[in-house]
């Protein structure tokens, strides 16, 4: 057998080996010289990229691998929210609660379907409780305004609590003067019925 003499590319070294016809080995024996010159030599593969249209919308997609892509970031986002909906119609039991007897005017208020605070007050009752409390807090932040005027009757000063018109004659002077439109009226109702008498009896 004839022997040889050759220089591993990879490590420099020097080893023997059979010769043989044909090209001469370039690599010695060891494990490690092969794998690091089967990764100095092996191609990289080339990047897969393909192009896709949304299943819904317009939207090209591009896709970098083998994967598999067929809706686009938004549609899926909305794909999602619809799966949860549809999953909650499935399997949600509303949870069914009776509201009892109103606190004011004890009506049935009926029965409350889901989660929440059940209610003491029918609608009506809960406007008129609302407009009272918001009535008192108003009370509280509220300053009476007293204004003076001076009445055409009797010419005297008084005092008018509120903002609203200013009087021209006090009460007292307002109620004699109806009490005297009354009485006058009175006066002609009278004697327009003894004419009436005296007109029927011909005289």
């Amino acid at each position: 057998m004839k022997m040889r003499e050759s220089t591993c590319i990879v490590c420099s070294k020097t080893w023997t080996h059979v010769a043989k016809k044909g090209r001469q080995p370039k690599l010695c024996d060891s494990a490690e010289c092969r794998s690091t010159h089967r990764k100095m030599t092996r191609k990289p593969k080339a990047k897969v990229v393909r192009k896709q249209k949304c299943a819904g919308c317009d939207t090209i997609i591009v896709k970098h691998g083998r994967g598999r892509i067929k809706w686009c970031d938004e549609c899926r986002k909305k794909l999602e929210v619809k799966h949860r909906e549809d999953y909650r119609n499935k399997t949600y039991t509303p949870k069914t609660r009776s509201h009892g007897s109103c606190v004011e005017c004890g009506c049935d208020m009926g029965e409350k379907t889901g989660r929440g605070k059940l209610r003491i007050r029918c609608v009506e009752c809960q406007n008129k409780h609302r407009r009272m409390i918001a009535r008192n807090s108003a009370k509280k932040c509220y300053t009476p305004v007293h204004r003076e005027y001076t009445c055409n009757s009797c010419q005297q000063t008084f005092t008018q609590e509120g903002r609203g018109k200013l009087r021209k004659t006090c009460p007292t002077c307002i109620d004699s003067k109806k009490n005297t439109g009354t009485s006058n009226t009175l006066d002609v109702d009278t004697d327009n019925e003894a004419t009436q008498m005296l007109q029927e009896l011909g005289l």
